[in-house]
């Protein structure tokens, strides 16, 4: 059998001043994501569109095309404009809410959390490995209380070592994704020919030809949401201005009103709307968006069955994490699945010597495989370091990889805004199929160091990296300089990350952001001290996810009319969905009515008005988020 090549088509070189300009406009990226997190501002990287990235690719797209009306030939190229995106997004990734503003603190917790009153020093503290963490008390005080900046300060040298490995763990790990994605792109891109609906936005904004940056409806969109936004900041400054939807405070909770058994079950369950989550969910195909906010009410009265059913006092109950975390795992099961062809035919290329045209992929197969091997192998040789034994560290790395490839496959088919998995990492899963007790204190203290990674996945950079590729497809751009370019903004966005987000604690104070340490090492005193054995509620429950999204997979498969997606069960039942499946459920109305009665011809002009919309809330945040960084007062914010 031989592979198909790629598809023939002249690729750009990524040239020198993309890349430098990239690596200019990196640093404002991360400063703008870090000290936002510092003064309370938005947090660009909880949604699949990074708006800060979005916002500064808008004035990038702006001066460029002034820059074409006076000097054509010195105007940024296609290609080039893909090259600048693909290098934001991904050092915006890497310094995400789900990555280092995560794995900083909870790093930074363990011995400055240890007190006579929790026995930590006597429960786990000597499990603990002092190259992954800072144990000097000086240097937790600068962090924690210091107000100096960070190399103002003496005590900066103890975090270096833990900083290095665990700078170096990821950036194994995000290679390791880059190898996975390599093996995926060709299958996903050119053959399923998934839609990629995140990515239609940059590709509006940086093609010559679209026209899209003089669109009459996008600017109307844009007007409205930037508006609407507009006056929400206001009214946090003044408050006799009204606020409008998608405001915290003018947010509705229906299970707040709702006072009597069963039905108070449903949980928090606001009813706000986002004027640019609408305008993302225009992009979802009509099949998946439905799939959300149905999937979404499903859990609600899921919830309200099983308070009925008298299962409210039982740990967890009606367990829909565990479901969710088996949904992702069948999702990328599906994915090997389908690509099992491709797969057999890029590992014969490494142990078979079978030679076929690659040239168009971000690198060679052979070296897509081996870096995968190897990439898992230095994985495993950091958790074997940290103490963790052999099995352990295989089962955790193969879970989470296997989300990874799920996040990735929901990213590229469903374009759903939000797929968080909030606390429900394969370190949760390990603990509940076999107990915190036979798992060991070397392990669950690993467990611990990896709610830095696991805690949840809005931010993950794998989705990022294969639709940067997606991108580099549509641009032209060569997919060899697209994975060097990825590879240089994820080492710098690591770097920067890790200084920029140090210095802010060491100026600022660590205490304010201690919360996701307290929540990792918390969670193994809890282990620790009431361990529990098998879960067996949840290990029924992630059966009974996991056949269930098998049934909606092979009922899709046999019935072209099936309108309920595996993916849309997948992503529905988490904290972040609660925010947006009313906005996932307006605009799949407005899509529907559009298709039915103006059809496909009034698509496109009716998707340039959703885009604005997207576009004028993103830069209205951004000018809010600014102003609180700047001013050190916390302003208005659209992302909750």
């Amino acid at each position: 059998m031989a592979l198909k090549p790629s598809t023939p088509h002249k690729q750009s070189p990524v040239t020198a001043r993309a890349v430098v300009i990239g690596l200019l406009l990196i640093p404002p990226q991360v400063l703008f994501i870090l000290h936002g997190l510092i003064w309370g501002e938005s947090r660009p990287t909880t949604v699949s569109l990074i708006f800060n990235v979005i916002v500064t690719l808008l004035v990038v797209c702006l001066v460029n095309n002034l820059v074409r009306k006076f000097a054509p030939a010195r105007a940024l190229s296609h290609p080039e404009l893909a090259t600048i995106y693909a290098m934001l997004t991904m050092a915006s990734s890497v310094v995400g809410l789900d990555q280092i503003q995560t794995l900083v603190p909870v790093v930074a917790h363990p011995f400055y959390g240890a007190t006579p009153e929790n026995g930590w020093e006597q429960l786990f503290l000597k499990y603990v490995p002092k190259h992954l963490t800072v144990s000097d008390h000086q240097a937790l005080w600068a962090y924690f209380d210091g107000h100096q900046g960070l190399f103002d300060s003496p005590y900066w040298r103890p975090w270096v070592q833990p900083a290095l490995w665990w700078a170096g763990f990821s950036f194994v790990l995000l290679l390791t994704m880059l190898c996975l994605n390599t093996l995926f792109r060709k299958q996903w891109t050119e053959e399923a020919k998934l839609s990629f609906p995140i990515v239609q936005i940059p590709l509006e904004m940086t093609s010559p030809k679209s026209r899209f940056l003089s669109n009459r409806l996008m600017w109307i969109g844009f007007a409205l949401a930037f508006a609407l936004d507009a006056l929400n900041g206001l009214h946090q400054l003044y408050p006799m201005i009204p606020n409008f939807l998608g405001s915290p405070d003018a947010g509705y909770d229906l299970g707040a009103q709702v006072k009597s058994m069963p039905w108070n079950a449903i949980g928090w369950t606001p009813l706000n709307v986002f004027p640019f989550a609408v305008g993302l969910a225009f992009f979802i195909p009509v099949d998946l968006a439905f799939s959300c906010w149905f999937f979404y009410i499903l859990w609600k009265f899921v919830r309200v069955l099983s308070a009925a059913a008298g299962w409210g006092n039982l740990p967890q109950a009606p367990w829909i994490d565990e479901q969710s975390f088996a949904a992702y795992i069948a999702l990328a099961g599906f994915c090997l699945w389908a690509g099992r062809k491709h797969l057999r035919i890029a590992l014969e290329s490494v142990f078979r010597k079978r030679e076929f045209d690659d040239s168009g992929e971000p690198m060679p197969y052979r070296y897509a495989v081996w870096g995968v091997i190897g990439g898992f192998a230095l994985l495993l040789y950091f958790c074997l370091a940290g103490g963790m034994t052999a099995s352990a560290a295989c089962g955790f790395l193969t879970l989470y990889l296997l989300i990874s490839i799920a996040v990735a496959r929901i990213r590229a088919e469903l374009g759903s805004p939000v797929h968080d998995l909030h606390k429900i990492g394969p370190e949760v899963i390990l603990t509940e199929v076999f107990g915190p007790e036979s798992l060991g204190k070397r392990n669950l203290v690993m467990f611990s160091f990896f709610w830095g990674i696991t805690r949840a996945h809005r931010s993950h950079p794998m989705p990022h990296q294969i639709e940067s590729m997606k991108l580099a497809e549509q641009t032209g751009l060569s997919q060899r300089g697209l994975a060097g370019v990825i590879a240089l903004a994820m080492g710098v966005g690591i770097v920067l990350g890790w200084t920029v987000m140090l210095d802010c604690f060491f100026r600022y104070g660590g205490e304010g952001s201690a919360g996701k340490g307290v929540e990792a090492w918390g969670r193994l005193q809890g282990w620790l001290q009431s361990p529990s054995r098998t879960n067996w509620y949840g290990i029924v429950s992630m059966l009974i996810g996991g056949g269930f999204t098998v049934f909606l997979a092979v009922m899709r498969a046999k019935f072209a009319w099936f309108p309920l997606h595996p993916a849309g069960f997948a992503v529905s039942g988490s904290w972040s969905m609660a925010l947006f499946a009313p906005s996932i459920l307006v605009s799949w109305v407005c899509k529907v009515l559009v298709l039915r009665y103006g059809g496909m011809s009034s698509f496109r002009p009716a998707s340039n008005f959703f885009m604005g919309m997207v576009l004028g809330e993103f830069l209205a945040g951004a000018i809010w988020g600014t102003l609180g960084i700047l001013l050190h007062q916390r302003m208005y914010n659209f992302l909750p």
